[in-house]
């Protein structure tokens, strides 16, 4: 039997939960500005590192032959672990009116080191099960590979989840299966590069105007950390067509994108696909100038982006 995935948990036990997912070579504490931030609005913020990243169970070959599938199996597993099974807790917002009336008002709009940060581990030193208070489902919010696995989990599921964040989502058939593992290739030289010289590439990455201080030692440790099977793979998504999963979301959610060309993964064209798909469920958000971490490009447009939707999502927000 699979190992759970290892997560950092912040926040009160009590509150509405964000379930946050990184994208390829990342790791939950390479997000510790957003796990600071959404604490600080008074949400609960589960962190998980994706299998063969930072301190999650590696991969294994026969997982490996089928790894987008196992992408989203282990956030499934995570979810159902948190969802408390206990009778009479509140149905999810996913499949109730309430989600109704919420997307109802959905539209395509235009642009518009953490406190807590801690592994939960018993004495084995296997994460404890945090479950989740009765109450709203947890929203998923994620980026590029993370994004990819949440969408399609809260396609599947969506009686898990009470919403979705889509942080430039790597979109499967976007590329070809041999440029995927070129990149792939890629991303490994350049991870055994930066082993070679870890200074420089501590150094490099507090350099970067666009990597916040509290992120840039971790982000060096998370891309050393990404399991080096998995990038021969070139695997950064789930064997679903980006559009075909979007058209079959039924939960609310919020796409963020930008438009930095070479960059931004949806842009502006992937944001005209949508509208022609018109799901009434689907709110978008076009960040002028972000890049494909478009957290990290525009912070301050990010924010005002999702912080809005969020707290009218589940009535959280700043205390």
């Amino acid at each position: 039997m699979s190992l759970p995935l290892a997560r950092i948990v912040a926040g009160p036990a009590n509150a509405p939960t964000l379930v946050l997912l990184h994208g390829i070579t990342g790791s939950a504490v390479s997000q510790a500005e957003a796990i600071d931030h959404w604490v600080g609005r008074g949400y609960r913020v589960v962190a998980a590192d994706a299998r063969g990243h930072g301190l999650s169970p590696r991969w294994t070959t026969a997982e490996l032959d089928r790894a987008g599938e196992v992408l989203v199996e282990d956030v499934v597993s995570l979810l159902e672990e948190l969802i408390p099974a206990v009778p009479g807790t509140p149905a999810s917002p996913a499949v109730g009116d309430a989600t109704r009336e919420f997307c109802g008002a959905a539209r395509v709009s235009p642009a518009f080191a953490a406190k807590a940060v801690n592994p939960v581990a018993g004495e084995s030193g296997e994460p404890e099960s945090t479950p989740a208070a009765p109450g709203p489902r947890p929203v998923l919010i994620g980026h590029s590979m993370g994004a990819a696995t949440a969408m399609v989990v809260a396609v599947r599921r969506p009686d898990l989840v009470s919403g979705a964040v889509l942080l430039d989502p790597a979109r499967y058939g976007s590329r070809s299966p041999q440029e995927l593992r070129e990149r792939g290739a890629a991303r490994k030289r350049a991870r055994a590069a930066d082993l070679a010289d870890l200074p420089g590439a501590v150094a490099r990455a507090l350099a970067n105007p666009e990597i916040p201080d509290g992120e840039a030692v971790a982000g060096a440790w998370a891309g050393q950390r990404v399991d080096p099977s998995l990038l021969d793979t070139g695997v950064v998504a789930p064997p679903v067509p980006w559009e075909e999963a979007m058209a079959d979301l039924a939960v609310p959610t919020l796409l963020v994108t930008g438009d930095r060309p070479g960059s931004a993964r949806v842009g502006p064209a992937g944001l005209d696909r949508l509208a022609r798909i018109a799901n009434p469920r689907i709110e978008t958000a076009l960040l002028a100038g972000a890049g494909h971490d478009v957290r990290r490009t525009r912070p301050e447009e990010f924010w005002a982006a999702v912080d809005p939707w969020l707290d009218r999502l589940l009535g959280a927000g700043e205390q």
